[in-house]
């Protein structure tokens, strides 16, 4: 089996970077790294001496970061297959009562499966713009998966295996996603693009 070796931390200025483009103040960068009181999210990015990620906890991040909500619960599951006990909830679950879960929306077009993830209708309507584009430019082959994190308000493309994903296919997905998508991710970076957000209300 193939490990991670020769693991060099991100320095604090990169972490810090993560920080400013995910939006997320350090409580949420706290949570979402599964940080305690003990260990603040502050440290890892400032300070003389600032702390470094380990990569198991680097790796936590980036998965659930990566992973859409029924990914991460398979991957919870098997945690508690092989006997773990824990608890996943919001931590502000008790503080207030929790609003009723929004139920995720998706399709397949074109041989792209397209999600929205609190099943909002004006980033459906996105997601199939950007199918349709995808489609006409030849490039829908080449992308497996346009998820739009409704929480965050950011879609993010997973890409199919295919070799000929190549620099002038991945040109044509971009243009597809700028013309149609709101806030997007592409190759690490958020761009703004698309029609203007609708109201769901």
């Amino acid at each position: 089996m193939k490990t991670i070796q020769n693991y060099a931390p991100p320095d604090a200025q990169s972490l810090q970077r993560l920080q400013d483009r995910l939006g997320y103040s350090d409580a949420r960068m706290a949570e979402l790294a599964g940080l305690d009181a003990a260990t603040p999210w502050p440290s890892y990015v400032g300070g003389p001496e600032p702390r470094s990620l380990g990569r198991q906890r680097l790796f936590y991040m980036m998965a659930r970061l990566t992973l859409d909500e029924r990914e991460w619960q398979r991957v919870l599951t098997a945690m508690r297959e092989v006997g773990a006990h824990l608890d996943y909830e919001d931590p502000q679950a008790s503080v207030a009562p929790p609003a009723p879960e929004p139920m995720a929306d998706e399709e397949r077009k074109f041989g792209m499966l397209l999600v929205s993830r609190n099943g909002s209708f004006h980033e459906m309507e996105q997601l199939r713009e950007f199918a349709h584009f995808a489609h006409e430019a030849g490039v829908s082959r080449f992308v497996h998966t346009a998820f739009y994190d409704s929480d965050i308000d950011l879609c993010r493309f997973n890409f199919a295996d295919h070799d000929g994903l190549d620099d002038a296919s991945r040109d044509r997905i971009f243009d597809a996603a700028h013309k149609t998508i709101t806030r997007f991710e592409f190759d690490g970076r958020i761009y703004r693009g698309g029609i203007p957000p609708e109201s769901d209300g």
